[in-house]
């Protein structure tokens, strides 16, 4: 699970617009949590992520920032982390990048086949392919037997 987050945490671009006052705060706490999240020091990327939404709840990027945090720490972290994904892709619907994490942090954790939490996977994952996201034609393209067994359709 590490081996594939971290590149993905660490090839993430952020957006270049946000409100002007709080952009030097945000844009600071961002790159110090993903730096952090490179190194592995999640408890305290997840402090940071936790100031950046305290400085702006209505961006995205702080809610992706601290599901990025919590997502290796155990199952109950996940669950936690799943959480801030949803509100991250409330935020922005298109949001492809939490699509595609929350698909993968679903197939993460424990669930039954074709279980809710499997069904949301397919379709996070499938949203994210079918909206040319790189990481996840790279997940389908590479995973495609694992995708079959999960019975996820739709990817061709």
């Amino acid at each position: 699970m590490k081996r594939l987050l971290l590149p993905l945490l660490a090839a993430l671009a952020f957006p270049t617009a946000v409100n002007a006052e709080s952009a030097n705060d945000y844009f600071l706490k961002f790159n110090q949590a993903q730096s952090l999240l490179i190194k592995e020091d999640f408890s305290k990327a997840e402090k940071l992520c936790d100031e950046m939404i305290e400085i702006s709840p209505e961006k995205k990027w702080g809610y992706f920032c601290k599901a990025s945090s919590l997502i290796i720490s155990g199952e109950r972290k996940k669950r936690v982390a799943l959480k801030n994904l949803t509100k991250a892709i409330e935020i922005d619907p298109e949001f492809y990048d939490a699509y595609f994490m929350r698909g993968i942090l679903q197939f993460s954790m424990r669930r039954n086949s074709m279980s809710k939490l499997d069904r949301t996977a397919c379709s996070d994952i499938k949203k994210a392919f079918l909206n040319d996201y790189q990481s996840a034609i790279d997940y389908v393209n590479k995973n495609k037997a694992f995708l079959r067994r999960d019975k996820c359709t739709g990817f061709y």
